[in-house]
């Protein structure tokens, strides 16, 4: 019999072994970024992510605070965009360390989160270690969060699903103040991470959790629906400093998707689901290091965009024959064939325009709408496996277990993966049987590459399946399964993930240098770029995708002009005034015309786009032939912060029509909307004015106008901005449909503008309350425990 304190130095060990594998093994995997100067940096890394946390640095090391985001479509709230994730804990990282070793760091922490959370939750549902271990490898370094660190937002909170869904588990099975507390800011975490449709789902998971959880001796229905909802709002009252104002963008924009299409971009091609268990067999390892734009047009091309979401959704053979063999095992009981049912449901979700349940859900929650790119739900389907497999191990691979299940299974995935491997190899039966009739005009060397591909894929898969069976004769032999599983997932999913020079996030280029030039230090200047895709000319040392980067940073592409103070007139951000964007419906018309209007001296375009001409009273700046581009400037784009002559419109759709029009106002001219029309007199539009820009927030203008005017802030018209003029409040008025102005009358005056995100100090507060009754909660529970030991 095991003594107390023999239990005691095993469970230490335990957790050394643990601590040190989720520190060292995301190191291990991640070995092209641990041992060099690289850093993450493809897709939206760059456009995305880097922007922001390097954005949040620079303010909160000034001790302010970022409400507005000023780099993005014409400014933006900061905190009421979900994917700011300016709440998640690891933006601390960047006070501290220089921007890409603490975005690095942020990665390799995420994994070590998912390692640990996935083995907790195994754990929590009785898997022996080992088979906590298998599982843990299966989520942590499945193919989609290798390769989702092309956008550490939706990183962030995928990794933290797992342990989120162990603070569920372990509050419903023991509901105590500290599980409640930990419980919700575990689930805050997700929500934090920046990730709405996450948060969303992982809540819904949480409440089938703890429906399909056995009830206690001592335990009723009721409570337990009363205890699930209790964790619920914990959760949510927790991640209001996040919620509250993303709800008020909401209600005043459109954020997300704004049609059922848009939402299903991104879906899940039905052909990929065999990734899951042969193999990445689309990519292209070495040279693209993911799925090519033209095999994702011609083969898996589901509408809306020429990439993939991500690039690889493998979870290693091994896993998906356990998975297999743990629900065949299940089949008679009940809470297995549920939580069966809500991964199947969640795999129709993913894969969006190829079924019509995606769009079925869209029509009929309308807290769904928001949401979009289905493929998103990836991660809750690699978790499902993940969980499965190391159920699987408990049943059938534990002393006693049903190992007739995983010799089925694993004989039955070795015979359809040898059938595709042996027919490839000898009849053509992937290349001739689907690849030709989709592309007929397909290269040799991506036919080649395609065919190579699935034999040796499919083959390795099929051996893999084989030892899975072979083992599970020798279930003394099955721990053996967490190296192999350990090394197929690095061999196949390893190449995938991508690692650029720091030197291009380092690095102004050419034509930064030249928009900076033009205003004087500290100055806000605003560039629009028409690029659409981007060209990744040789340059000898960089692969594709390093290529691709110094393409979009060379071109200005939003939001990369935030490295270097510049903002930008185009949105990427889903904050995006919905004004602006009713002013982007000509897009060539906003090129050439509307944005220098609203104050965009510099533009952007590829230098083959203007051999027809250039817009309307532009000039050519500078040419970067590397890239084929051409920086333009608009010498009649007016000051950012102006005096104008008011021509009042009663709506915003007359302002759209005066916008729209062949010709504009003159420039001395702004099209404001106003109830009753404001006064006008000779000289009205002239005058000076003196600007102090206190904090992106904070703008304070001495205006000196020589008569009745109004004052124009070319900034986005948001809700939350509000002013006052010489101490007294007074009304934001749109000008030229998108931006801000003000009434003025003739003389001296100072103008003061305020932005407070709507709903950030009330979600604070609620954020703070309740923490605070948490922590009464525990301090209370503490004593009364104490009481009842001591009597």
């Amino acid at each position: 019999m095991e003594t107390p304190h023999r239990a005691d130095d095993d469970r230490r060990a335990w957790g050394w072994l643990l601590g040190v594998l989720a520190l060292a093994l995301p190191g291990v995997f991640f070995f092209r970024a641990t041992f060099s100067r690289d850093v993450f940096l493809a897709g939206d890394t760059l456009r995305v992510f880097y922007p922001i946390r390097a954005y949040w640095a620079s303010r909160v090391s000034q001790g302010q605070f970022p409400d507005w985001f000023p780099f993005d479509g014409f400014g933006q709230s900061f905190t009421a965009i979900f994917i700011s994730g300016a709440f998640h804990p690891t933006t601390l990282l960047h006070l501290l360390l220089p921007l890409g070793t603490a975005v690095k760091v942020t990665m390799m922490l995420s994994f070590t989160l998912a390692f640990l959370g996935t083995t907790a939750l195994l754990r929590e549902l009785r898997v022996s270690r080992a088979g906590a271990l298998f599982g843990a490898l299966t989520f942590t370094f499945s193919g989609y969060l290798v390769c989702i660190t092309n956008n550490p937002t939706y990183l962030l909170s995928a990794t933290a699903l797992p342990v989120a869904l162990w603070g569920v588990l372990r509050f419903i099975r023991e509901q105590t103040p500290g599980r409640l507390a930990t419980g919700g800011l575990l689930l805050a975490l997700v929500a934090f991470a920046g990730d709405a449709q996450a948060f969303a789902v992982v809540q819904a998971l949480g409440v089938l959790l703890a429906c399909v959880e056995p009830l206690r001796a001592s335990e009723t229905w009721p409570r337990r629906v009363g205890a699930c909802l209790l964790l619920v709002v914990t959760g949510g009252l927790l991640a209001a400093p996040q919620l509250l104002p993303a709800a008020g963008l909401v209600s005043s924009g459109e954020p997300g998707a704004r049609s059922v299409v848009e939402a299903q971009r991104f879906s899940l091609h039905p052909l990929r689901l065999a990734e899951l268990w042969v193999g990445p067999f689309l990519t292209d390892a070495q040279g693209m290091r993911g799925i090519p734009e033209a095999v994702v047009r011609k083969l898996v091309y589901v509408g809306g965009f020429t990439r993939a979401w991500v690039d690889s959704l493998y979870v290693g053979t091994p896993a998906f024959v356990l998975a297999l063999a743990g629900v065949g095992s299940s089949w008679r009981r009940g809470r297995s064939w549920v939580l069966v049912a809500a991964w199947v449901l969640l795999l129709l979700l993913a894969l969006g325009q190829a079924l019509p349940v995606y769009g079925w859900v869209y029509q009929v929650l309308p807290l769904w709408r928001p949401f979009r790119y289905p493929e998103k739900l990836g991660p809750f389907l690699v978790l499902g496996l993940a969980v499965a497999a190391g159920w699987g191990w408990r049943q059938c691979l534990s002393p006693g277990g049903n190992a007739r299940a995983v010799i089925i299974a694993g004989g039955s995935v070795a015979a359809v993966c040898g059938a595709i491997a042996l027919g490839e190899s000898l009849g053509g039966l992937w290349t001739h049987g689907w690849v030709l009739p989709h592309w007929p005009d397909i290269p040799a060397p991506a036919l080649e590459g395609l065919s190579h591909n699935v034999v040796r894929m499919a083959s390795t898969a099929a051996v893999l399946a084989l030892l899975c069976a072979l083992v599970a004769w020798r279930p003394r032999l099955a721990a053996g399964l967490v190296v192999v599983q350990g090394v197929a997932l690095f061999l196949e999913n390893g190449p995938l993930y991508q690692v650029s020079p720091a030197e291009i996030l380092e690095t102004p280029p050419p034509f930064a240098q030249q928009v900076l030039a033009s205003v004087p230090p500290g100055e806000p200047v605003r560039v629009m770029t028409r690029v659409k895709s981007y060209g990744a000319p040789r340059l000898q040392g960089y692969d594709y995708k390093d290529r691709l980067s110094l393409a979009q940073t060379a071109a200005l592409a939003p939001d990369t002009p935030v490295f270097w103070g510049i903002e930008s007139a185009g949105g990427y951000l889903p904050g995006e005034s919905l004004r602006v964007r009713k002013l982007k419906g000509d897009l060539e018309r906003w090129f050439g015309v509307l944005a220098p209007r609203l104050s965009t001296p510099f533009s952007l375009a590829r230098t083959e786009e203007l051999s027809g001409g250039l817009p309307p009273r532009a000039q050519v700046a500078a040419e970067d032939p590397l890239f084929g581009l051409t920086l333009l400037t608009h010498p009649d784009a007016p000051p950012r912060i102006h005096l104008a002559r008011p021509e009042c419109v009663p709506s915003v759709e007359e302002a759209l029509l005066r916008m729209s029009a062949p010709e504009l106002p003159r420039r001395e001219v702004a099209v404001i909307e106003c109830a009753e029309p404001l006064p006008v007199a000779e000289g009205s539009g002239t005058g000076h004015v003196t600007v102090n820009r206190v904090t992106p927030e904070h703008l304070e203008v001495k205006v000196e106008a020589a008569a009745p005017a109004v004052l124009v802030v070319n900034d986005a018209l948001q809700p939350g901005w509000s002013a006052t003029l010489d101490g007294a409040s007074v009304p934001i008025l749109p000008a030229n449909v998108a931006v801000r102005a003000v009434e003025v009358p003739a003389g001296e005056h100072l103008v003061v503008m305020r932005y407070r995100t709507p709903g950030l100090v009330p979600g604070l507060w609620v954020g703070a309350l309740t923490l605070c009754a948490l922590a009464t909660a525990m301090v209370l529970a503490r004593r009364r425990a104490h009481r009842i030991t001591s009597s």
